[in-house]
């Protein structure tokens, strides 16, 4: 994928947001779970002083349970949708913006062939580093590297959050700051 051009900057106005599967019953095996929901639950935060879409993705709900509990206060105004296939790119909405920030797990399954499917349809997937996980760590570090390689932008929440802000003088930079706190 070489030679693939991009707008580096991310505009909240062509931005969504997809949280890929952290359910009830897959966090408590992940690496770092706790951690990953409290950046999912920032990034919703976020997401919603902005006005971001976001889509929320639950694998095979009947086994693996619902959205976490951590997560539910923040499902207003979002979508949901189960599924099962590990990507869940074609379960974006026509109209879903082209810049996508994910967080989710697992970062080697789910989330990886979800990026490289968005990526193929012409989206702009932004893999939130700190806001992916997998069961087991070598796995969460190797598909991080292997979507660097392959010239998917790998970032932190911190860091797409004050692009969405662009100013120490725009009119959410409080809002925000008081979130990543």
């Amino acid at each position: 994928m070489r030679g693939w051009t991009v707008d580096w900057r991310i505009d909240p106005s062509k931005t969504g947001v997809l949280i890929v599967d952290l359910q009830e019953r897959l966090l408590p095996v992940i690496h770092d779970g706790p951690r990953i929901v409290k950046k999912a639950q920032d990034l919703l935060a976020i997401a919603k002083i902005f006005s971001l879409p976001v889509l929320i993705t639950e694998q095979v709900p009947e086994k693996l349970g619902p959205t976490c509990e951590a997560l539910r206060p923040f499902l207003d105004g979002c979508q949901v949708r189960s599924k099962f296939d590990f990507s869940c790119a074609g379960m974006l909405p026509a109209d879903f913006p082209k810049t996508i920030l994910v967080a989710g797990v697992e970062t080697h399954v789910c989330v990886r062939q979800t990026v490289y499917d968005l990526r193929v349809a012409g989206k702009v997937p932004y893999v939130l580093a700190d806001a992916v996980g997998s069961r087991h760590p070598l796995d969460h570090e190797l598909a991080l590297g292997e979507m660097r390689r392959d010239e998917v932008l790998v970032t932190s929440l911190e860091a797409v959050a004050w692009e969405l802000v662009r100013s120490a003088k725009g009119p959410h930079f409080s809002k925000v700051l008081a979130i990543l706190k």
